[in-house]
């Protein structure tokens, strides 16, 4: 069986980069909020988050769902199907984007007429949406062959490091004030760039046996084994991303997703090890149910939360001790953001800490039990932001979504013990 790389030079360096690209993501947003005005930010950042959703549904659950065939065809060297997926995958996932982006800009044009966001503005920003579906793709297939790192840091500082430095050229040559198209043109031209070098990368990594010989395709088997995976990460990025939904739709208040905007960015930094974590331990923990050891399965377990709480324990103390003087430096509007910050950072340290039992539900077979939990608490939590907003405002939103998040996650680790108690192998 192939095993993963998991040695602490590799995951430091993986978690280092993260934590780099989490810094440069929280800077370009200072930097962005200075050169917008406040309702231009909210209306960037309400604009970007439902990309983001949609871009997660362009993946089509292929990021994920990719790992177990690609790891099976290395360990077992047959690689007919992971070459099949190879080819059709990356042209799904743009075909998807390019669908999503004329079906969201048509109902925005036809039934957005009161949104904080303009016309123009969504369809700028929304053009990232397939580049940033398929860079979600290019770096899972550089992790499942062992080059998170590499993929890491393309995908996070690589990509941040490109948009602020592109932002201070545009602020060097052309003043500070810049506009919402403007910096839409900058996030995509950079995620291009990221996407064609990540490709490279994979080129660069993979087997060669990924590259040569028969190919087999088996769409019914592929959608069947992909549609969990898609259900659970567009339900997820959506209450990730249903605040921006609420306050710049539904309540249509482009300032106040500009606060909840500065308050998320800086509160992701609690996302770090988490997310380093995730690319670290998810061909591992495949492995592992692979192998049926319940002992190693107990010890990923044990080293996930030794690992993300104490890294997850220290961001929060730093938040709380400093976070109205770093909300300061995206301006002096956004200091009164304090509150909202901290509830955004404990709901992220949360769920960083349950996201281990997200991924050995996944890939231990329990995908309705994933989807049904996802559903239930993302309708409930997106209920909330609607209610709690409307008295509230922002702080309304993040206290409803904190709530989904903290419930949903709890559920899975639920489930997740028990499937634990039992036999790795049915």
């Amino acid at each position: 069986m192939v095993q993963s790389d998991f040695s602490s030079r590799r995951f430091l360096l993986v978690i280092g980069q993260q934590l780099l690209g989490t810094v440069l993501s929280i800077l370009t947003a200072m930097a962005l909020a200075r050169m917008l005005s406040t309702a231009a930010f909210g209306e960037f950042n309400a604009a970007y988050g439902v990309m983001m959703i949609a871009s997660v549904g362009a993946t089509l659950g292929l990021n994920q769902f990719i790992v177990v065939p690609f790891r099976k065809a290395m360990a077992t060297g047959l690689y007919d199907h992971a070459r099949g997926l190879r080819r059709w995958v990356p042209c799904c996932i743009v075909a998807a984007g390019l669908l999503s982006y004329g079906v969201l800009l048509t109902t925005h044009i036809l039934l957005g007429g009161h949104a904080a966001v303009k016309v123009a503005s969504f369809a700028a920003v929304l053009a990232m949406l397939p580049l940033a579906a398929l860079m979600s793709f290019l770096v899972a297939t550089a992790n499942t062959h062992e080059a998170a790192g590499r993929a890491m840091f393309l995908a996070t500082p690589g990509l941040q490091l490109l948009v602020l430095i592109s932002l201070g050229l545009v602020a060097f040559l052309a003043g500070k004030t810049i506009g919402v198209l403007e910096a839409a043109a900058i996030w995509a031209s950079a995620t291009l760039i990221i996407c064609v070098s990540l490709w490279r990368l994979n080129r660069l990594v993979e087997d060669p046996e990924f590259k040569r010989g028969a190919r087999k395709t088996d769409w019914r088997g592929w959608a069947e084994g992909t549609f969990p995976y898609f259900v659970s990460g567009v339900v997820n990025m959506f209450l990730i991303q249903a605040p921006f939904i609420v306050l710049g739709w539904v309540h249509a208040d482009a300032e106040n997703a500009a606060m909840f905007a500065a308050a998320d960015r800086l509160g992701q930094i609690l996302a770090v090890a988490g997310t380093a974590s995730m690319a670290i331990f998810a061909p591992a923990i495949a492995d592992v149910i692979a192998s049926g050891s319940r002992q190693r399965y107990v010890d990923l377990m044990r080293r996930w939360f030794l690992i993300v709480g104490s890294s997850t324990a220290a961001c929060f103390a730093l938040i709380a001790i400093s976070g109205e003087a770093l909300l300061g430096w995206y301006g002096a509007q956004y200091e009164g953001a304090y509150g909202l910050l901290l509830v955004i950072s404990g709901s992220v340290g949360l769920s960083m800490l349950g996201l281990f039992f997200l991924i050995v539900l996944q890939f231990k077979g329990r995908a309705r039990s994933v989807v049904v939990t996802s559903l239930i608490w993302t309708f409930l939590g997106f209920l909330g932001m609607v209610g709690l907003a409307e008295s509230w405002a922002q702080m309304g939103a993040a206290i409803a979504q904190a709530a989904a998040f903290i419930g949903m996650y709890l559920t899975f680790t639920i489930q997740a013990v028990r499937v634990m108690r039992g036999r790795l192998h049915e």
